[in-house]
């Protein structure tokens, strides 16, 4: 039983934007389909946990810290591997490089809901293997806990949750959230800015049709934070963008 999985992919045109530069969400899916992977391999991915053990999984917090660049053609290489279990949490850590040379640092945080209660389950009594030897060390640096405050002014834009933003669990999927997130800079800001380190805190599940409020404010030098609501004003996720 393997304690990490690699994996390699040649970055295509729907994982770079005008620029041709490798984006984030790209790089975030690219983690999510090698955990699935290697949660396959220990047989406690998703549809095993639902089946089996009737739970899903739940990410609670993502760390990117970026060291370098990638773009369109560039070959990116995940490798991760999943800390030892608390007692309800898991941590999830990938080591991105390109052509061999060092690009992003991931650490990320999971639970296990029961599917009946929605309370969190116990790794080791939900299928997690307890003879795994794990790998140490996180990847990334450590979270912030942040809870950012927003006037009217900060007000962006509102969006409606769509089919195509559902995942398996039909509620919104990760990775969109992190997409609204970014679509919080103009073009002209992105191309003056080079993301240094990206968080990002899920607090709400959101579904299909209800409509979200964005809003963006300065959090220090290079730093901003970016939050959605929900119409009764319920934290769906806050981001910290630290940028170069």
């Amino acid at each position: 039983m393997n304690n990490s999985l690699k994996k390699s992919y040649e970055i295509n045109g729907s994982d770079v934007d005008y620029a041709k530069r490798y984006t984030l969400c790209a790089l975030l899916r690219h983690f999510h389909d090698v955990v699935d992977f290697h949660a396959l391999e220990l047989k406690v991915d998703a549809g095993t946990v639902y089946e089996k053990y009737g739970a899903y999984w739940i990410i609670s917090h993502i760390r990117v810290d970026m060291d370098g660049a990638a773009k369109w053609h560039d070959v990116v290489e995940v490798d991760t591997y999943p800390l030892a279990p608390g007692v309800v949490r898991m941590e999830r850590e990938a080591v991105i490089t390109v052509g061999g040379a060092p690009l992003a640092r991931l650490s990320s945080e999971w639970v296990l809901l029961d599917k009946a209660t929605g309370r969190p389950r116990r790794p080791l009594q939900t299928g997690y293997p307890a003879d795994l030897k794990h790998r140490e060390g996180r990847a990334a640096g450590e979270y912030t806990r942040f809870s950012p405050e927003y006037a009217e002014s900060d007000f962006l834009y509102d969006y409606t949750v769509k089919v195509s933003d559902l995942d398996m669990n039909v509620h919104m999927n990760n990775n969109a959230y992190v997409r609204l997130a970014c679509d919080a800079f103009t073009s002209k800001e992105l191309d003056e800015k080079r993301i240094k380190s990206f968080e990002i805190a899920f607090k709400a599940q959101s579904y299909e049709g209800e409509k979200l409020k964005l809003y963006r404010t300065a959090a220090g030098e290079n730093k901003y934070y970016v939050s959605a609501f929900k119409a009764d004003g319920a934290r769906v996720f806050d981001t910290l963008f630290t940028f170069e």
